[in-house]
């Protein structure tokens, strides 16, 4: 595993572990900018449009999912986050 491909991984992570926060809060759909204003909150700021390529990934993962009519996304029921899977996208 090359740095890079690990830094990748835990950005993805970072990523979904604030979406899983937004939902644990009660959101129950979320866009790019919802994490980032999360992110950002917490003293880790990404930006939108990085999110969005973040969320390419976790839906790939099939942790997400995206409503295209309402250009919202959801968390998939029982999603886990693995770091291997994170990395194979990476």
């Amino acid at each position: 595993m090359s740095l890079r491909s690990g830094e990748a991984a835990r950005r993805t992570r970072t990523v979904f572990e604030a979406v899983v926060a937004l939902v644990g809060e009660g959101a129950t759909h979320f866009r790019p900018g919802d994490i980032a204003s999360h992110l950002r909150d917490a003293e880790h700021p990404i930006g939108a449009w990085e999110i969005r390529g973040e969320f390419t990934k976790l839906e790939r993962m099939e942790l997400i999912e995206v409503d295209p009519e309402l250009a919202v996304w959801h968390l998939v029921d029982g999603a886990s986050f693995s770091i291997e899977e994170a990395r194979k996208l990476a």
